[in-house]
C-alpha cells in the first residue's frame, strides 16, 4: 500500500490535466458545433435621430420590430438597481446561471410533469431572446449552454446592455429606451420611479402587462415590483405607499415624422448601425417641414420642393426636406429633390465671375458687351430678349444676364471652370464642358449648389456636407474653391440684391443670394449665404414636366427667404479681406486711372480688385482690348443703335462718371415697409464717412446713427446730404 501511494501521486496531477485538456477539447468542439447566433439575428432596427436625441425615424429589422439601443450610462441608474433586484441579484456573481434556481426549477419539474419555473438569470433570458427555444428539458439546456457561451465572450456590463435592448416591451417594441419613447414620451435616462417599475417586469408577460391595453393589470404587477424594492430596502415605507398610489400614467408623442427621405437614404448608406445620429436640428427640420406644408397649398398639381440649410462653419445639415409632403403621393413625395441631377439654371454664374477673377481676366467692375453675339456656333440669348450695351460685371450678375456671362465664360473657357471645380471635389453631370454649361446645360444637385454657395462666406472653401454625426471619423480638409478675395467679391456683390415684395424679415441678416430657372421651365431654384448659414431651395414637379410662368426669382426665392426668418440671427460676418483693394477704374478701358489716359477715360468708376490688378477691358471673342477703346463689337452696336453719342454724354444712374462721388444711402431701400412686431430699430448708413454726413428724418436734423421706429407711423422720410449732395428714402412704418 505504501508503495502504492507516490505512484498514485504521480500520476494524479496527470489525470487532472488530461481531464482538463479533455474538458477543453469538448468545450472547443461545442463551440464549434454549436456558435453563439448572432445578437441580432433579424438585422439592427434602425433609429435616426437629430443632434439633440429627438427621433426622426424609426425602421423596424425584419420582423418589424423598433428599438433604440442604448449603453448603461445613457438608462436611469434607479431602473438598473430595480431590474437587478427584481430579476436577477447575483447578476454579477454567477457564471451565467444561478445554480440554486436552476435546482429548484430542476425539483419542480420532476415533482411536477412539467416545467413550473425557468430560474432565468438575465443571462438566460439575453440568450432566450437570440435564441428561442421551447418551453422543456432539452430547451432549458440549450439556453444553458448560450448563456455560458455570452459570458465567455462578453463583459457583464455588455450582457446587460444586450438585455437593456432586446427585452420585449410589448407589440413591436423591444428594448428599454423604445419603450420608454413609446409608453412616457420620455428618454430611458429621464424615468420616474414609478415608470421605471413598471418597465421592469413588462418583459416578463409583454401582451398581458402593456400599459396602454391593461392599466389595471400594469399597475398591479409595477405595485408588485415596488414592494420588493421596499422590502429589500431600497424604498423607504412613505415612497413605497405614495408610489403604490399613482395610477399608471400614459404620455404618447405627437411628434410627426421627420427628414423620411435623409433616414432612408442614411439607412441605406448604414444599413449595420442601430442608431444614425444625425447633424439635423430638429426644431429647425420640424420648421422647414411646417413650412413646405404651407407652399404646398400654393403650388400647382404634382409639383414639389426641397429645402436644406446648412451651418457654414461645420458644413453640417441643419434641416434636409426631401419633397414638399411626404405623405402626398400625387406629388412624388417619395423622390428625394435633394438629391436628384436636374439643370442648375443661373445659379452656376457667381462662381464663373468668381474663377474669372482668380484669373486676373475680370474685376468687379470691369466692362463687358450686353450686344448679340455669336460664340462660335453658340448664341445665347438674355431672359427678356433684350440687350443693355455696356454693363458692369457687378450688374451683370446682379441682373442675371445671360450674354455676358458667356463672355466672361468664353475668357475663361469652360475646361478652365471644370478643372476648378474638379479640384474642389464638385462633379457636374454633362458628356463635356461647353459654353452652355454657363446657362444651365449641365446637371447638379440641391446638395451640391449648397456646398458651393457655402463657399462664399468662407473665403472660398469647399467641403462636403456632413449629415451624420461620426466621433470616429476625421473631418474632410477643405479645398479651394475660389479664392478669399473673390468669393467676397461675389458674396457683397450678391447681398447687395434686394428682395422684391418682401417686407422687413424676422432677423436682419446679409444674405447673398441668387435664383435659377432652367430651361423650359422645369426647375426653379434660389440659394443664400449669410455669414453661419446656407439655405438652398428647389421647387418644381419631380417628373421634370414644365410649369409654365414660373421663375427662380418668384417660386423659391419667397421660400428661401421664408427658411431664414426660421433661423437664429447670426453670430459671425463676412470679413472683407485685407488683400481686397478698392480702385478708381476707366471705361472703356477697364485699368486703373492712374494708368490711363484722362482723354480716354470715358467713364470713372470704383472696383473691388486682388491687390489691386486691373485687367484691361474685354473683347467680345475673348481677348483683351489692346487699348484704351471701346470693344469694337459693342462701339459698332452702339453706333447701329444711335446710343453712342448718348452713353458718352448722358450716362446711366449705373454707369455715370464718378459714380461714387455722390452719397447714397444704404441701410434701406426706397418704399420698404417695417413693421414694429418683427423690428423696432434700424440702422443709418451710407457710403460716406458717417462724421461727413447729415441726417434728417421728416426733414427734421437727426444726430443719431440708430434710428427708433417707435416714434414713428406711416410714411417716413429719411434724407442723408453731405454738403450740397442728399439722397432721399421713403419708408412705411406699420404698427
Amino acid at each position: 500500500m505504501k508503495r502504492l501511494l507516490p505512484n498514485l501521486r504521480a500520476t494524479l496531477p496527470v489525470k487532472m490535466a488530461g481531464w482538463f485538456v479533455f474538458f477543453w477539447l469538448t468545450v472547443c468542439v461545442l463551440n464549434k458545433v454549436w456558435p453563439l447566433p448572432p445578437l441580432y439575428p433579424d438585422g439592427p432596427a434602425t433609429v435616426v435621430v437629430s443632434r439633440d436625441g429627438e427621433i426622426l425615424h424609426s425602421f423596424g429589422d425584419r420582423q418589424g420590430v423598433h428599438r433604440y439601443n442604448v449603453t448603461l450610462a445613457d438608462v436611469e441608474p434607479f431602473y438598473i438597481q430595480a431590474l437587478l433586484n427584481y430579476e436577477d441579484r447575483w447578476f454579477y456573481w454567477h457564471p451565467g446561471f444561478n445554480p440554486v434556481s436552476v435546482v429548484r426549477a430542476a425539483w419542480q419539474w420532476a415533482s411536477n410533469g412539467y416545467v413550473v419555473s425557468g430560474g432565468s438569470t438575465l443571462t438566460m433570458q439575453v440568450a432566450r431572446l437570440i435564441d428561442p427555444h421551447a418551453r422543456s428539458i432539452t430547451g432549458k439546456l440549450k439556453q444553458l449552454w448560450r448563456a455560458l457561451q455570452l459570458e465567455w465572450y462578453y463583459s457583464k456590463d455588455e450582457i446587460l446592455t444586450f438585455y437593456l435592448n432586446l427585452a420585449p416591451f410589448g407589440g413591436n417594441i423591444a428594448g428599454v429606451e423604445a419603450a420608454s419613447r413609446r409608453y412616457f414620451n420620455t428618454t430611458a435616462g429621464h424615468l420616474t420611479k414609478n415608470e421605471a417599475a413598471l418597465l421592469v417586469v413588462l418583459p416578463q408577460k409583454p401582451s398581458l402587462y402593456r400599459p396602454d391595453r391593461y392599466p389595471d393589470t400594469a399597475q398591479s404587477m409595477r405595485n408588485k415590483v415596488l414592494d420588493r424594492l421596499h422590502g429589500s430596502g431600497l424604498l423607504s415605507d412613505k415612497a413605497t405607499r405614495h408610489l403604490k398610489q399613482e395610477a399608471v400614467a400614459l404620455r404618447r408623442s405627437d411628434n410627426t415624422t421627420l427628414a423620411p427621405l435623409l433616414s432612408r437614404m442614411l439607412r441605406e448608406q448604414y444599413p449595420d448601425r442601430h442608431v444614425i445620429e444625425t447633424t439635423l436640428d430638429a426644431v429647425i427640420q420640424q420648421r422647414a417641414a411646417r413650412l413646405l406644408i404651407k407652399v404646398k397649398r400654393q403650388l400647382p398639381a404634382h409639383s414639389s420642393a426641397a429645402v436644406l440649410v446648412v451651418d457654414n462653419q461645420t458644413a453640417n445639415v441643419l434641416a434636409y426636406q426631401g419633397s414638399v409632403d411626404f405623405q402626398d403621393n400625387s406629388r412624388f413625395a417619395h423622390v428625394d429633390m435633394t438629391q436628384a441631377v436636374r439643370s442648375p439654371g443661373s445659379t452656376l454664374k457667381p462662381f464663373i465671375y468668381g474663377m474669372a477673377i482668380d484669373r486676373g481676366i475680370i474685376h468687379t467692375e470691369s466692362l463687358l458687351s450686353d450686344i448679340p453675339t455669336h460664340f462660335s456656333d453658340y448664341k445665347p440669348q438674355n431672359l427678356n430678349e433684350r440687350f443693355q450695351g455696356a454693363i458692369s460685371v457687378s450688374d451683370a450678375l446682379k441682373q442675371s444676364l445671360n450674354v455676358p456671362l458667356i463672355q466672361v465664360f468664353n475668357a475663361l473657357t469652360p475646361a478652365v471652370f471644370e478643372q476648378g471645380l474638379h479640384q474642389a471635389g464638385v462633379q457636374l453631370h454633362h458628356q463635356q464642358a461647353n459654353l452652355t454649361v454657363g446657362l444651365g446645360g449641365t446637371g447638379t444637385n440641391l446638395q451640391t449648389l449648397a456646398e458651393m454657395y457655402r463657399s462664399l462666406a468662407i473665403e472660398g472653401k469647399f467641403r462636403a456636407l456632413n449629415m451624420v454625426r461620426d466621433q470616429q471619423r476625421a473631418p474632410e480638409p477643405d479645398k479651394t474653391l475660389l479664392s478669399a478675395e473673390s468669393s467676397w467679391m461675389v458674396f457683397n456683390t450678391l447681398s447687395a440684391i434686394s428682395a422684391s415684395d418682401r417686407v422687413v424679415p424676422r432677423v436682419r441678416r446679409e444674405i447673398a443670394w441668387k435664383t435659377g430657372t432652367s430651361y423650359g421651365y422645369r426647375d426653379f431654384w434660389s440659394v443664400g449665404v449669410s455669414a453661419d448659414y446656407t439655405v438652398a431651395v428647389w421647387v418644381g414637379r419631380p417628373d421634370s414636366s414644365p410649369v409654365v410662368g414660373y421663375l427662380g426669382a418668384t417660386q423659391a426665392a419667397p421660400i428661401m427667404f421664408d427658411v431664414f426668418d426660421q433661423l437664429p440671427e447670426d453670430a459671425s460676418r463676412v470679413h472683407q479681406p485685407a488683400t481686397v483693394k478698392r480702385q478708381l477704374i476707366c471705361w472703356p478701358g477697364g485699368r486703373a486711372k492712374s494708368v490711363s489716359a484722362d482723354a480716354s477715360c470715358a467713364y470713372q468708376k470704383y472696383a473691388y480688385t486682388r491687390n489691386g490688378l486691373t485687367p484691361p477691358t474685354l473683347e467680345s471673342d475673348g481677348d483683351f482690348v489692346v487699348t484704351d477703346s471701346w470693344p469694337e463689337a459693342l462701339s459698332v452696336w452702339l453706333q447701329h443703335k444711335g446710343r453712342m453719342t448718348q452713353e458718352l454724354s448722358e450716362p446711366s444712374l449705373s454707369d455715370q462718371k464718378q459714380p461714387e462721388a455722390g452719397i447714397r444711402i444704404l441701410s434701406v431701400n426706397n418704399g420698404q415697409h417695417y413693421y414694429l412686431s418683427q423690428i423696432d430699430s434700424i440702422a443709418l448708413k451710407s457710403n460716406k464717412k458717417p462724421s461727413e454726413v447729415f441726417w434728417y428724418v421728416n426733414h427734421q436734423p437727426f444726430h443719431g446713427r440708430q434710428l427708433n421706429l417707435t416714434h414713428y407711423q406711416g410714411e417716413l422720410t429719411l434724407t442723408a446730404c453731405q454738403g450740397l449732395q442728399c439722397d432721399k428714402r421713403v419708408v412705411v412704418v406699420h404698427r
